[in-house]
């Protein structure tokens, strides 16, 4: 049975408007990675489309409004791919309408936040409130800011402990790489079936690492260590609640010697299915490429929709243990 594929985007109703949906595209492109503080999508409409009652499409859209994709195959209801707002609204030939994820939100407004010692639970709430905040135990220093967007938190925390923000959803992750994706069944992935093509790089093993880690403590306070050779390539790992040196030497010659191993990273083209997202884990498998094999947690995912095909280029990440 051949499978037919679909895609349903939404414009809910908004500003008077009533909601519009469009069910034919020229493409769509979505990326996402919990390396980048914002999920985006790209939609390409046909030259002829047309939406009753408007000349321009500014008189439909305008930035901020809401968007649904939805992306598979069939008939049926189809899975969503992207929640999110317009961002940018091309009225050239053909249309482009580009879209962020809830971090839009998060780049406009401001907001002030002074505290002399705060959790990091605590400045993500009044950073982004209405929001599920998702992060580690930690408690942070004096903060103090003064009508600044509330990205520029973010950015902060990141420049400051090394952890990572980004959406799933409606919830802000901070310091999950993985979230709770990291406990979803492995998708099994063989290269012969699933895969339009392949850009694995053989790494070779190498001692050419240097791990300077960092451990964030409970009140705030950091522990520090750094194991490898001298002057290789300088890799940061940010740690949660090790308070001996001791244990977070041995958590960082860990990490040293999974980089010293030898593997591969780059990045597997698949098909539309089976459908994949950053953070869960990928079991590649292959019937003549045996030294390829493993599980792989997907570090990001980029979707594209054509007339072409359904596409899913997935970058590796670390090796699942």
């Amino acid at each position: 049975m051949t499978l037919v594929m679909a895609v349903h985007i939404t414009f809910p109703a908004v500003r008077g408007r009533s909601e519009i949906n469009i069910y034919r595209v020229s493409s769509v492109q979505i990326e996402s990675s919990w390396k980048e503080f914002t999920g985006r999508a790209e939609i390409t409409l046909p030259r002829n489309t047309r939406i009753t009652g408007a000349k321009k499409y500014s008189d439909i859209f305008n930035a901020g409004d809401p968007v649904i994709i939805r992306l598979g195959y069939g008939a049926g209801e189809l899975p969503v791919e992207f929640t999110g707002y317009l961002s940018d609204i091309s009225e050239g030939v053909p249309v482009i309408l580009r879209c962020e994820d809830e971090m839009y939100r998060l780049k406009r407004g401001s907001v002030s936040i002074v505290g002399k010692s705060i959790k990091l639970k605590e400045l993500l709430k009044k950073a982004a409130p209405g929001y599920e905040i998702d992060c580690p135990d930690v408690q942070l220093g004096a903060v103090r800011y003064a009508n600044v967007a509330p990205i520029k938190v973010l950015e902060d925390v990141k420049k400051e402990t090394g952890l990572y923000s980004y959406f799933n959803g409606r919830i802000l992750r901070c310091g999950v790489v993985y979230g709770d994706q990291s406990d979803v069944l492995p998708v099994n992935i063989f290269l012969e079936k699933n895969a339009v093509s392949e850009s694995l790089n053989k790494k070779a093993p190498t001692d050419e690492v240097r791990i300077k880690a960092i451990s964030i403590l409970k009140n705030g306070k950091k522990i520090s260590v750094e194991v490898g050779l001298k002057g290789g390539t300088s890799i940061q790992r940010t740690y949660i609640g090790i308070t001996v040196k001791a244990e977070l030497e041995k958590r960082a010659g860990a990490d040293l010697e999974k980089y010293r191993a030898q593997g591969f990273d780059g990045s597997v083209t698949l098909f539309g299915i089976p459908r994949v997202q950053h953070g869960i884990k990928m079991n590649l498998k292959s019937e003549f490429y045996k030294n390829m094999e493993g599980t792989f947690y997907v570090e990001k995912a980029v979707k594209k929709f054509s007339d072409g095909g359904y596409r899913q280029e997935v970058t590796l990440g670390d090796k699942a243990v």
